[in-house]
């Protein structure tokens, strides 16, 4: 009777614990955050996803907010003098991964004065990560005039992810998610747990951030349905931004396609052919409000110099960003109705 008595208190313990740690760890989100700290798990529709742990970018948004709320200005754009307009992308667009470098972005705002450029870019972001940080930003900053998506390079990020953002969307696993399960996936409450602790998902993020849950490394010969798949990712989370600018304001969304030197691989331009696809589709879809740049259309005018500009496959040289940001200036000017041309 006794061993039952201790097993009972310990059981009691052990619950009051994870409900204990579990409050202070949404109050503890709630701060830096919003109230749907206290609705995750309760809602379904509610996501949690860390940005950056260094930083303490946290998001937890309920996306069916935008959907659902959606509304679409019908109100003439008038010209600025000003404009103020947000950049999201991954290392090409962060910029400083060659030597003697900058980025597109700095490059710009030297070019073109009359714009100021906020650059929420980072080495390996992808549009799960992008997304998030969109959501963030948008809560609590002024909203930009215009945002800059260049989310191009970092889908395969996506192929070694268990859970990804649109998981429950797709309904679909990757074949390399198969061998980034040992920690938390051999367990079968891992998905349950995710679903309704934040403190079991903040405790994997931070497991992942500090090495011990890796990414592992991306196979060569995937299927065209993960690359198909994979691009739908990018689609959805796309669209979810689009809309959630839209929502919130935003008077022009671009679409921003950065040069490249790869070689294709047969995998590369399948991967860019429904890439490209989709872009087209989303701009006639969105008509007026998003805007494709595609510094690809024409890369015949500088095949000679690719060496000058790009110091490896997708990363520039100060060259490289200087010539990168005078096309998309160009380009800016002659679609935006945001900005006078003296």
């Amino acid at each position: 009777m006794k061993l039952f008595k201790s097993f009972l208190n310990y059981i009691f313990i052990f619950f009051f614990s994870i409900i204990l740690i579990e409050l202070i760890v949404r109050i503890l989100i709630f701060i830096p955050t919003n109230v749907n700290a206290f609705k995750f798990g309760f809602n379904q529709n509610i996501v949690f996803d860390v940005v950056d742990l260094s930083k303490f970018q946290i998001n937890i948004s309920d996306p069916k907010r935008t959907k659902t709320n959606k509304i679409m200005s019908n109100k003439k754009i008038e010209p600025k003098e000003f404009s103020n307009i947000w950049a999201f992308g991954g290392s090409t667009t962060y910029g400083y991964n060659c030597n003697d470098s900058s980025s597109w972005v700095e490059e710009l705002m030297k070019i073109n004065v009359k714009i100021k450029i906020e650059n929420f870019a980072f080495n390996g972001a992808d549009s799960d990560r992008l997304l998030s940080l969109l959501n963030i930003n948008i809560e609590k900053k002024e909203i930009p005039d215009a945002i800059f998506w260049a989310s191009k390079f970092n889908m395969y990020n996506i192929l070694t992810k268990s859970e990804y953002k649109n998981k429950k969307i797709m309904n679909y696993d990757f074949t390399n998610t198969k061998k980034n399960k040992f920690f938390f996936n051999i367990k079968q409450l891992d998905k349950t747990l995710k679903s309704y602790l934040l403190f079991y998902n903040l405790f994997d993020a931070i497991l992942f951030r500090i090495g011990l849950i890796k990414n592992t490394t991306i196979k060569k010969e995937i299927s065209n349905k993960d690359i198909e798949m994979m691009v739908k990712n990018f689609e959805i989370n796309t669209n979810n931004a689009i809309e959630l600018a839209k929502f919130n304001g935003v008077k022009e969304f671009y679409l921003i396609s950065l040069f490249t030197k790869f070689n294709f691989s047969k995998e590369n331009a399948y991967q860019f052919n429904l890439y490209k696809k989709y872009i087209k589709e989303a701009e006639n879809l969105h008509s007026g409000f998003v805007k494709v740049i595609d510094l690809e259309s024409d890369m015949s005018s500088i095949k000679e110099k690719e060496d000058l500009y790009l110091c490896n496959g997708i990363h520039q040289y100060l060259a490289g960003n200087i010539y990168q940001a005078n096309q998309i200036n160009e380009i800016f000017l002659k679609s935006s109705l945001l900005t006078k041309i003296d």
